[in-house]
Parts: C-alpha cells; sequence; structure tokens
C-alpha cells in the first residue's frame, strides 16, 4: 500500500518546489539535479503529469519551468498522493491481495492496520507548505537542495 517509486519522485519535487519563492519557476532539469537517482526525461514526464492534473503550473520558454498551482501549498499530503495515485489510494491490501478486510484478512493485515491508520493520518495531518515550511528553515537537512534556496 505504499507509494509508487513516481509518486515518491512527485512529492520529493513538489516540496522542493513549494520550498522555493512563490512565482519562482524551476526548470525540470535543475530539480532533477537535487533528487536524488531520478533521471532528467522522467522527472520532466512527472512534472508535465502533474501540470495536467492541475497540481503545478508550467511555462516553456526563457524563464520558464514548473511552480505550484494555486492552491496546492494549502493541500494536505494524503490529497495531494491520492491526486498522484488515484482516489482509492489506502484502501488496497499491503500485500496487494484482491479480498483483504478484518472479515477476511490477508497474513499482514491486522499487524499493518494500525501502522496504516498511523500513516494515513500523518498524511492527513500535514499539508505540502508546512513540510516544504520545515525545508526553508532548516528543520529537515536536504543539503544538496540548499543551493537552489536563495540565501537568507
Amino acid at each position: 500500500m505504499l507509494w509508487s517509486r513516481t509518486c515518491a519522485y512527485a512529492l520529493q519535487a513538489m516540496v522542493r518546489i513549494a520550498a522555493l519563492p512563490e512565482k519562482e519557476y524551476v526548470r525540470a532539469h535543475d530539480l532533477a539535479f537535487y533528487l536524488e537517482d531520478v533521471p532528467s526525461p522522467y522527472l520532466s514526464k512527472i512534472l508535465q503529469g502533474l501540470a495536467a492534473d492541475g497540481l503545478l503550473v508550467s511555462q516553456k520558454g526563457k524563464g520558464g519551468g514548473f511552480l505550484l498551482a494555486p492552491g496546492v501549498r494549502d493541500l494536505r499530503l494524503l490529497e495531494v498522493v491520492r491526486r498522484i495515485e488515484g482516489s482509492g489510494y489506502g484502501d488496497a491490501c499491503v500485500l496487494g491481495l484482491a479480498k483483504c478486510a478484518d472479515e477476511t484478512p490477508c497474513p499482514a493485515h491486522h499487524a499493518w492496520k494500525p501502522m496504516k491508520r498511523d500513516m494515513m493520518g500523518m498524511l492527513d495531518s500535514r499539508t505540502l507548505g508546512e513540510i516544504a515550511e520545515k525545508v526553508r528553515d532548516g528543520s529537515y537537512d536536504l543539503q544538496r537542495f540548499r543551493r537552489l534556496l536563495p540565501a537568507v
């Protein structure tokens, strides 16, 4: 039930974009340099998908790139993940079984259920902007990313 690699890259990129000054576009190529092991063409495709879904705004040409769409900074992480992974995110069995519920549990169901509840609660209790602010104020040590941020 965890998310895909695409979702992980999308979340990393969106947090980094959200940590930049508002209305400052960042190019996919520049952003890819600061993400761990993500090829620039793959990230570009992810960012284009996020723009098509209304999470990012894209602008072509000199001075262009990507930035957060209005209101996205206030989205809860769970909503962002569901927009990337699909609206049913969180409903699936951790082992990927078709039938898994309290009545028909998989071998991991009862151990996973409280962890899943906690994870979903955490994702629903934090916004993208809150996480981005932790990056900006140094609470999260993203040393390589710091080069992208303006000096304070």
